[in-house]
This record gives C-alpha cells, structure tokens and sequence, in this order.
C-alpha cells in the first residue's frame, strides 16, 4: 500500500492501471476525474506507512478495507486480469486477517449503538444527523454544524464532477435534521424547513440536469436555495434555546 501510493504522488515506478475491460475503464476514469483516486492513493499512503511502523494500526487497518474491497471489486469483477485480481485478493485478505487479529480493538464499535469519544447517551451521531425528534442545544448545533459544512466543503472542492454533486445531495438529509432539531430546541416549528427543503431539491435537480425549469429559473433557483438554507443556518447558530415542552 505504502509503495502504490509512493507511485501515485511522488515517483512513478509502474503505470497505473487504466482497464482494459470497458465498465472497468469507466469505472477507472471516473475515480481519475472527480478526484476521488487521489484520496483511495492517499489513504493507502498513510495506513501503509502507519502499518509498518506500528502506530495506530487498528484504524489505519480499518480506514483501509474500504479501498482494499473496492481494489478486489474492479480487479476481479470488472477487469478480470488474472494477475492483478490475485494481487487485489491476497490485499484484501492480508487486511481481513490483520483486522482480525486486531478484533479486541473493535469491541466497541461491534456493540449495539456503540458510543465514540465525546459522546453520551442523549448526544450521539444519530441523535444529531438521524434522528429529527428531540432537540439540539445551540453548542451542539454549532459543533455539528461545523462538521457538516467541513464535509460538504470537502466534496464541493476536493472530489468534482457529478460524484461530488450527489454526495452533496445526500448531505441534505443530515443538515435538515440537525436545523430541524436546533429549530425546536428555539420553540419552533421544524416545518419552517419545508421551502428551504424544496429550493435545495430543485436546485440539486437543476445541478444534476435531470429536468430544466427554463433559464430564468435555473438561475434562480439555485441562488435562492443557498441564500434560504445560509438564513435559516445563521439563525440557527444565532437563536437562544426555549424552555418548556414542545410538541410538533
């Protein structure tokens, strides 16, 4: 992994492959152009050097199987290159059987609603992006927030093209929930979100070319779903919590 990744950013010791099959080939271009080869490069990079000298090798491990599964998936299923799924193969079982010497570490990530560091039993990753029922005090709101455009800004500037676009699309859900949550913990209604939701899913269906509104309104659209979702995320931030029970 170490000696791919030297390869692909700092000295090129072999070509990289390019797919002879042609989903393959696809396949191959499309994680060139939107960016996303370079941080599968940079992941085997990085864990390949923390594996060999021992540190943090349990999520180094675990940060790399993804790659490692996705390698396997295009040497063996779609480019069929004996050579090379064999390579792709043992990659992937070296990375299963080191994760398996490592299970102790993964106890608590392999129990039910497992907990991370920082987080409590009423303040979790579902209570803050899943879950829009309960509420989410301004401090939270902000941290989760920052986190949440520190995703968004990743894929807008780092991964192009449509990948990015749908990756962003999907980032929607999460970012209604935690302004839905932040929204009752103000007192008020989440349903307040229901214009902002329909400009940003307007104007992902502009961005991703699935159907036109004319091009007054493909210009439009779009600039008002950013200028809706930035005012009520301000107000959001900005808003003082309420006291009593609210039922909505």
């Amino acid at each position: 992994m170490l000696v791919n990744g030297v390869n692909h950013f700092i000295y090129p010791l072999w070509p990289e492959p390019a797919g002879h099959q042609a989903l393959a080939a696809q396949l191959m271009a499309a994680f060139s152009h939107s960016g996303l080869l370079d941080v599968a490069m940079a992941i085997e990079l990085v864990a390949g050097a923390l594996i060999l000298v021992g540190v943090m090798v349990p999520v180094a491990l675990c940060v790399l199987m993804p790659v490692s599964t996705c390698a396997l998936y295009w040497s063996a299923v779609l480019e069929r290159e004996p050579l090379g799924a064999l390579l792709a193969i043992a990659a992937f079982a070296l990375n299963g059987l080191l994760m398996l010497a490592c299970l102790s570490c993964y106890k608590g990530a392999l129990q039910t609603h497992a907990m991370t560091l920082g987080e409590t039993t009423t303040m979790f990753f579902e209570s803050l992006f899943v879950s829009s029922k309960g509420r989410t005090p301004r401090a939270r709101f902000i941290g989760a927030f920052i986190v949440l455009l520190a995703a968004a800004a990743f894929y807008h500037y780092l991964v192009t093209g449509r990948t990015a676009q749908w990756c962003l699309l999907v980032l929607v859900f999460p970012g209604l929930v935690l302004l839905a949550r932040r929204l009752r913990d103000m007192g008020q209604n989440p349903w307040l979100l229901a214009l902002p939701a329909l400009l940003m899913v307007a104007a992902f269906i502009i961005w991703l070319n699935l159907r036109s509104a004319g091009p007054r309104f493909d210009a439009i659209l779009p600039v008002a779903a950013l200028v809706a979702a930035a005012a009520i995320s301000m107000w959001c931030c900005v808003g003082s919590t309420r006291g009593g029970e609210i039922r909505f």
